[in-house]
């Protein structure tokens, strides 16, 4: 490994930055192909795969690019596994958690087409704006979403929520789930970004772990979960204090579980609110994405 020298040109490694687009941007700025370089690769080192397969040889590509010892590794999604870059990350328990990589704010990286796999969501908040795809929309005046994207880069990202996760999914199901009608004008993209606030805020409670806690050790009728699910997104519509407070007073007594001032049957049939019968028949499969942040993969 010591007798492989850097290339001419270096190129500044991003943070979060993927080996791939690394690997590329390099190649590009010395002139030379992906495949040719990879050839050298395979004639130094006969172990690395026949296809251009970057994370497998993150020792090679750090030393290509001049970066110290372990800079990819860093940053592009901290532990290595095994399965190197010919498998899903899906596979590995250390590599289920780093989210698919997504295009980086144009303006933070010089123009440049920079993939960054880390916890990430659609609004860059230095310069203030939602991306979508060559797009660029400007939340400069709507505090709520940046408030909603560092709650992303900050305590979701803390508990392996990215914005494009079960748990945003089930938040975004819920309050779909709770409303009657639903203007008909406006596509989903307009949709999406007038409810990315709400979304992203009551994901936050979902995964909160106060509600992890009550809901992982015991197994509770539809019921239980469809008034608790109705619960907090009332709650949550109230406001963070009153949110707050169920879930401080979220706890499981004898057979009956009391959310706030209002107990319902762990187990067995009570009576439901409107919103809480819309939310029956999907109760499981929500609780279900609720807790995937919480749920860890077998090694295989």
């Amino acid at each position: 490994m010591n007798s492989l020298s850097a290339l001419p040109i270096s190129v500044r490694l991003y943070p979060g930055e993927t080996v791939s687009s690394y690997w590329a941007r390099l190649c590009a700025a010395n002139a030379i192909g992906q495949k040719d370089l990879w050839l050298a690769l395979r004639h130094k080192d006969r172990l690395l795969p026949i296809g251009v397969t970057p994370r497998s040889a993150l020792a090679y590509v750090e030393a290509l690019g001049g970066l110290p010892e372990g800079a990819l590794a860093r940053d592009s999604g901290g532990l290595t596994c095994a399965h190197g870059g010919a498998t899903r990350q899906v596979e590995c328990p250390s590599c289920r958690m780093i989210p698919a990589a997504v295009m980086l704010c144009g303006r933070c990286a010089a123009g440049d087409q920079i993939m960054v796999s880390r916890m990430h969501g659609p609004i860059c908040v230095r310069h203030r704006k939602w991306h979508v795809g060559d797009r660029e929309i400007d939340v400069v005046l709507r505090p709520k979403h940046l408030a909603a994207q560092r709650l992303l880069n900050g305590s979701l990202a803390l508990r392996g929520v990215p914005y494009r996760s079960p748990e945003i999914d089930a938040a975004a199901e819920l309050l779909q789930l709770g409303v009657s009608e639903r203007d008909g004008g406006a596509d989903d993209l307009d949709d999406e970004i007038r409810l990315f606030p709400q979304h992203v805020s009551l994901a936050a409670l979902l995964t909160d772990v106060r509600l992890a806690n009550v809901l992982m050790p015991h197994s509770f009728g539809g019921h239980a979960l469809a008034m608790l699910f109705d619960r907090l997104v009332t709650a949550h519509a109230k406001g963070r204090r009153t949110a707050e407070r169920v879930l401080e007073r979220l706890r499981i007594q004898g057979r009956e579980l009391w959310i706030g001032t209002m107990a319902v049957p762990v187990q067995g049939g009570c009576m439901l609110t409107d919103s809480a019968r819309h939310i029956l028949p999907r109760v499981k499969v929500i609780r279900a994405h609720a807790l995937h942040h919480r749920v860890e993969l077998a090694e295989r």
